[in-house]
C-alpha cells in the first residue's frame, strides 16, 4: 500500500504529463473519428433510419447500410489497424519519459512539497527518445513469450478438448474451455506484468539487455507475487470497473438527442483520461516496488600496481 499511495501522489503531481499523453491519444483517435463521421454523414444521405440506433442496436439498419455503403466504410475501418499500431508504438515511445518523471519525483521525496517537481516537457521527450530503442526490444521479448505460451495453451486445450469431447457433455466441455482460457489469461497478464517490471530494471540500470532484464524481472515477480502481480491485477480491475460503470450509465440514460450524446461523450473522455492516469500510475507503482531490489552490482577493477623495471646503476668508482 505504501508504493500505491506514493505512486498516486506522484501521478497527481504529474497531471500535466497525464494531460499531454491524453491529448496525444485523443489526437490519434480524431485522425480516424473525423473521416469516419464525414463518411457516415455523406453515405447516410439524410436518411432518418439511423435515428432508430439511438434506442439500441438495429441489425436491419446496419445491414442495409453496409450493403449500400460497405466499401466506403471499410476503407475507413482499415485505417483503424494502422491507428492501433501507431498507438502501440506511441505507448512504447512514452515509457522512458514516464519512468524518468517518476525517477525525478522519487529523488525529490525529502524536499518540501512542490520543490523542483515541476514537469518539464523537454526533459520528458528526452527520456522518451533515449530509452525507446531498448523499450522496443523489450516489447519484442515480451511479445515472444506471450505468443509461445499462447501456442502452448492452445495445443494443450485442443488435446484435452479432443480427449474429453466424447466422454463429457457440451456444458462440461465448455467449462474445460473456460478453464484453459482463464489459465491463458493469467499467464498472459503475468508475462505483461513481468514485462513492465523489466522496463523499470532496464531504466534503472541504464542497460540494453532485454532478455536479461526480463529474466531478472521474472524472478522478482515470481518470488513476490503479492507485492507485484497483486497490484497489477488491482489496476486492471479498477480500469475494468470504470468502463463497466460507463456501460451501465449508457444503458440507464435515455440517449434521445444531442445533449445526452454530448454528456456520454464527456463521461467517456473522462474515463479515457482516468485510464491513462491508471497506466501512468501503475508504472510509478512498479518503479517504487522495484526500488526494494538491490542495486545492480557494478564490477570495479582494483588498480594494479605499476611495475617498472629497476635500472641497474653503474658502479661508482
Amino acid at each position: 500500500m505504501k508504493h500505491l499511495a506514493l505512486a498516486f501522489r506522484q501521478t497527481i503531481a504529474s497531471l500535466p504529463m497525464v494531460g499531454l499523453i491524453y491529448a496525444l491519444t485523443l489526437g490519434l483517435a480524431l485522425l480516424v473519428a473525423l473521416p469516419l463521421y464525414s463518411t457516415l454523414t455523406t453515405e447516410a444521405q439524410g436518411s432518418l433510419a439511423f435515428l432508430n440506433l439511438l434506442s439500441g442496436f438495429d441489425y436491419t439498419v446496419v445491414t442495409d447500410f453496409m450493403k449500400r455503403s460497405g466499401p466506403a466504410v471499410k476503407a475507413v475501418f482499415g485505417a483503424v489497424r494502422w491507428l492501433n499500431l501507431t498507438y502501440l508504438l506511441l505507448t512504447i515511445f512514452l515509457t522512458g519519459g514516464i519512468l524518468l518523471r517518476f525517477a525525478q519525483l522519487t529523488s525529490l521525496q525529502d524536499r518540501p512539497l512542490g520543490a523542483g517537481s515541476r514537469f518539464r516537457a523537454g526533459l520528458f521527450w528526452e527520456g522518451c527518445s533515449h530509452y525507446v530503442g531498448r523499450m522496443l526490444r523489450l516489447f519484442g521479448v515480451t511479445l515472444l513469450f506471450v505468443l509461445v505460451t499462447g501456442i502452448i495453451w492452445i495445443i494443450i486445450g485442443i488435446l484435452v478438448g479432443g480427449a474429453v469431447s466424447s466422454e463429457y457433455s457440451e456444458r462440461e466441455v465448455f467449462g474445460v474451455s473456460i478453464l484453459f482460457f482463464g489459465l491463458f489469461a493469467v499467464t498472459t497478464t503475468l508475462l505483461l506484468c513481468i514485462g513492465d517490471f523489466a522496463k523499470v530494471l532496464l531504466f534503472r540500470a541504464d542497460a540494453h539487455g532485454a532478455f536479461r532484464a526480463f529474466g531478472q524481472a521474472g524472478r522478482f515477480v515470481l518470488a513476490n507475487p503479492l507485492r507485484t502481480y497483486g497490484p497489477y491485477l488491482l489496476f486492471i480491475l479498477i480500469g475494468t470497473g470504470f468502463f463497466a460503470l460507463y456501460f451501465l450509465l449508457e444503458n440507464m440514460l435515455p440517449v434521445d438527442g444531442w445533449l445526452m450524446i454530448a454528456v456520454l461523450f464527456v463521461i467517456q473522455q473522462v474515463l479515457i483520461a482516468v485510464r491513462v492516469g491508471l497506466k501512468v500510475g501503475w508504472l510509478g507503482t512498479a518503479y517504487g516496488i522495484a526500488q526494494t531490489l538491490p542495486q545492480p552490482a557494478v564490477r570495479v577493477q582494483e588498480p594494479q600496481p605499476i611495475q617498472q623495471p629497476i635500472r641497474e646503476q653503474p658502479d661508482e668508482l
